[in-house]
């Protein structure tokens, strides 16, 4: 009898261990990684795109496609801060976004300042938008929406997440990347004006299992430490 309790409790852990097992959401393995949206546009002029191209000029190992110009500095010359995206030139291409610094001096030649990396699952973000000269000198480039942009079914995703949102207009500069939750997150980087400026802000849109949207995170871009 005893043997037999013993045996039947076994089989009832195992089965509760079953349970604890197949109970674990499906996409909880994916839970904390976010998947790098291709870039495929541009918003930069003819001049912009020549600066860009003379600061990439003889780097190696990485090719970097630019989206757009988020600021510019006035120094010994001009900085210039682009967002693009950087494709390894490796068997199997690793994509991510970057801000790269660049500098044209008073003689018209270019130099690369710096490039980092934005870490999607860590995006350096501030608690309140700030004027657009507060990101130590930093002046928000102005940014005009394309519509062409943004896939149809992005551009979806994105106007139904923000329908209902007041404070700053936002534009959407870039869909960063996605996340595979209990339904969906949407990471853009988005130019924003309102009653303290200009400001570039990270802004989250989560669609659920039933289609809805709605914004999750609307918080502005920490811009000088991608700079610094």
């Amino acid at each position: 009898m005893k043997k037999t309790n013993k045996l039947a409790v076994m089989m009832g852990v195992v089965v509760l261990l079953a349970v604890i097992t197949t109970a674990v959401p499906a996409f909880a393995a994916t839970a904390g990684g976010w998947t790098v949206s291709k870039a495929g546009y541009s918003f930069l002029t003819k001049g912009e795109k020549k600066t860009f191209n003379k600061a990439v000029q003889g780097m190696t190992g990485v090719t970097y496609q630019p989206t757009a110009l988020l600021a510019k500095q006035v120094v010994a010359g001009t900085n210039y801060v682009f967002l693009c995206q950087g494709t390894t030139v490796t068997k199997k291409p690793v994509s991510a976004w970057y801000i790269l610094n660049a500098n044209k001096n008073l003689k018209n030649k270019v130099s690369l300042l710096s490039v980092k990396k934005i870490k999607l699952s860590k995006v350096k973000t501030a608690g309140n938008p700030r004027p657009d000269t507060e990101d130590g000198g930093l002046e928000i480039a102005v940014f005009k929406n394309k519509p062409e942009a943004l896939s149809k079914s992005v551009r979806k995703i994105y106007s139904k997440g923000t329908k209902k949102y007041t404070g700053y207009e936002l534009r959407p500069i870039a869909l960063l990347g996605t996340q595979v939750v209990a339904g969906k997150n949407y990471r853009f980087l988005c130019y924003g004006t309102g009653y303290a400026g200009r400001d570039l802000f990270v802004v989250d849109i989560y669609k659920n299992l039933k289609g809805k949207c709605s914004i999750s995170s609307c918080k502005p871009l920490k811009l000088e430490k991608y700079v610094n």
